[in-house]
């Protein structure tokens, strides 16, 4: 009877994975073994119509994937589609320690709109003492990412589009490692620090004009350090974001920020003014969500409900315009 118990068990965790991926008609199969349509996710991503206005789903086998990948402007709505973000890994290890730019140090570059990735990781392997190394450059506008991984160190995500929206993902980084002048959503995510540190910097975020339709927006998400750093029991003091330029805008709301999150909160990019920020908390829980030692800037802002409904799917990103197309599921509105 242990037998079948465990067995029923082994069932239904494999058909969770699997579960998702129901509904798809996949138009390619990408498989390392070359039992899918192509070998690599390039060849399957150039096979995609052109300037499509249609969702061209790729499912991505269990693997691990190595070298640069990009999709290029002309290739919209594409869908990458893995079975699990822990055995389906694209990655690459380019970085500012060996040569390249920020943004050619990319291991995924997205310039076509309207793309979507689920149940897939997305690493920069390059190490921490090599600087800038980004895992996801994403420049488009309506993206998606569900239950996908992002793993760096500085610069781990880079985004420089409208329109974003991340839900149930996970974050690794340690300076900077979300950050961009792009507009995206986080729902429902784990963000991670990774390393000891005395500054771990979760947000940079670069809107440079105040009528730019640009921030980032975390909704409850929960802001920690990684399980391997928690083991050992060291120092680690999180902040929330430093401005990159100087009409930043990040909110923090609904979530949970434990006891790394320093009293302040935020701090301060050496050069950049303060007084046109807008750094801003809504309902948060936890130990490091106590507010009444954060910075005493104007620009930072404890936000009341009226004004933190701005900044959820359906105000910040119209995501109840173009999300139920992606079938990926989102709250328009507060939890509470």
């Amino acid at each position: 009877m242990a037998f079948l118990s465990f067995a029923a068990c082994l069932f239904f965790f494999f058909a969770n994975i699997l579960a998702h991926v129901d509904h798809i008609r996949f138009n390619a199969v990408v498989s390392l073994d070359g039992s899918g349509d192509f070998k690599s996710i390039s060849e399957a991503i150039a096979a995609a119509p052109d300037n499509s206005n249609t969702r061209f789903y790729i499912r991505v086998s269990p693997g691990t994937y190595r070298g640069h990948l990009e999709i290029p402007p002309n290739k919209k709505f594409i869908a990458l589609i893995g079975d699990n973000a822990l055995t389906t890994i694209i990655v690459d290890n380019r970085s500012h320690g060996t040569g390249f730019s920020t943004t050619d140090s990319a291991t995924l570059v997205v310039n076509g709109d309207h793309y979507m990735a689920q149940h897939l990781s997305f690493e920069n392997s390059a190490e921490h003492q090599n600087g800038q190394a980004v895992a996801v450059l994403n420049h488009s506008k309506f993206t998606t990412y569900y239950k996908c991984r992002f793993l760096s160190f500085q610069d781990t995500l880079y985004l420089k589009g409208a329109y974003q929206f991340f839900r149930e993902c996970d974050i690794y980084g340690t300076v900077d490692f979300i950050f961009g002048n792009g507009l995206a959503m986080f729902q429902d995510c784990n963000i991670y620090a990774r390393l000891q540190s005395n500054e771990i910097t979760v947000t940079a975020q670069s809107k440079e004009q105040s009528w730019v339709k640009s921030g980032f927006s975390f909704q409850n998400c929960t802001v920690t350090v990684s399980p391997d750093i928690a083991s050992r029991k060291v120092d680690v003091k999180i902040f929330l974001g430093r401005p990159w330029r100087q009409y930043s805008t990040v909110v923090f709301m609904e979530s949970f920020l434990d006891d790394n999150v320093q009293p302040e909160g935020w701090v301060l990019w050496e050069g950049v003014p303060i007084n046109n920020l807008f750094y801003a908390e809504f309902n948060n829980r936890g130990p490091g969500a106590d507010t009444t030692h954060r910075v005493n800037w104007t620009s930072f802002h404890v936000l009341d409900k009226q004004l933190a409904k701005n900044f959820t799917v359906e105000n910040f990103i119209n995501g109840s315009d173009w999300l139920p197309e992606t079938h990926v599921p989102f709250r328009t509105g507060l939890d509470g």
